[in-house]
């Protein structure tokens, strides 16, 4: 008699525990356990879209610095729990946060993600996260890769490097802000981050999974082609929409957000080689549909 061997885990579920860990993260964050809540349409797609931008550089990282198998990428969501210890710390200690972006002094800064937060003066709640964090990327850069070359390198350019890319607030609303780039713009902060951090895990993304990416290009190339160009006739109808003159950085990132929109209906409908199959396009296409429709209903969302 044959035995029965357990099926195997759908690659999906483990992104939808990934995103389920990411939006309850944002949703204690910014109403249970904030000093003033602030929870709201647009606050849950720019901490989101900022959580799912770190996942995804940190995949590409494992990828091609430490050659992980793009078929065990879906096990990195396993460690996302880890972003529950900076409100674990506070509901110990009794206190609210207010986690903020690294902002000011570059070098301060600097010290800041050096020393991983731990003299910071409004994100020090980030200490242990970043203490487990280290450890995690430590320990298991080298068991994938089993060279401690690249486990530095990946600490390096994947741990310290997101702390970079992410931590500092690089990007904002100009004038009224501290961000070390001033954009001009005609959206407000939360909608103006939405769009950066969803174009950078769209771009991160990208990167992770280019070859497989290719490989649908060369399949589908007329008909996301066509998508491509349909993403950006929208996103020219939204800025007419909204009946304000638009700065380039605004038509750059709707542009990404509406041919996100499109080409991910595309490929939901053609089916992908990507991890999960359908579930990216879905996810993606889901979200942008969310900002796009945010930005065009929700009241006072310009400057």
């Amino acid at each position: 008699m044959k035995s029965i061997k357990p099926g195997k885990i759908p690659e999906s579920l483990f992104f939808i525990f990934l995103f389920m860990v990411i939006l309850s993260r944002v949703y204690l964050e910014t109403e249970v356990f904030a000093r003033t809540p602030f929870f709201s349409y647009f606050v849950a797609t720019h901490h989101s879209m900022w959580f799912t931008f770190v996942f995804f550089y940190f995949a590409l990282c494992a990828r091609y610095i430490l050659g992980l198998k793009v078929d065990k990428i879906q096990y990195l969501a396993l460690l996302s729990p880890i972003i529950y210890i900076p409100l674990v710390h506070a509901w110990i200690e009794g206190t609210p946060i207010k986690l903020q972006y690294l902002r000011g002094d570059f070098s301060k800064a600097l010290l800041d993600i050096l020393t991983l937060y731990r003299f910071s003066t409004q994100d020090s709640y980030f200490f242990f996260e970043m203490i487990a964090l280290l450890i995690a990327f430590a320990v298991l850069s080298y068991i994938v890769s089993r060279s401690i070359l690249r486990t530095f390198l990946n600490i390096i350019i994947g741990f310290y490097g997101s702390m970079f890319l992410a931590g500092m607030q690089l990007f904002g609303v100009a004038p009224h802000t501290k961000a070390y780039f001033p954009i001009n713009t005609i959206f407000k902060n939360h909608i103006f981050l939405s769009l950066v951090y969803f174009t950078a895990a769209v771009i991160a993304f990208s990167i992770c999974f280019m070859p497989e990416i290719i490989e649908l290009f060369k399949r589908n190339k007329k008909l996301l082609l066509a998508a491509l160009c349909a993403g950006l006739i929208i996103s020219l109808n939204i800025l007419g929409f909204l009946q304000k003159q638009p700065n380039i950085a605004d038509f750059i990132l709707l542009s990404v957000v509406c041919t996100t929109t499109v080409v991910s209906a595309v490929l939901l409908h053609e089916g992908t080689n990507l991890p999960g199959n359908r579930f990216f396009p879905l996810f993606f296409g889901t979200v942008s549909l969310i900002i796009s429709l945010g930005i065009i209903f929700v009241k006072r969302v310009l400057l």
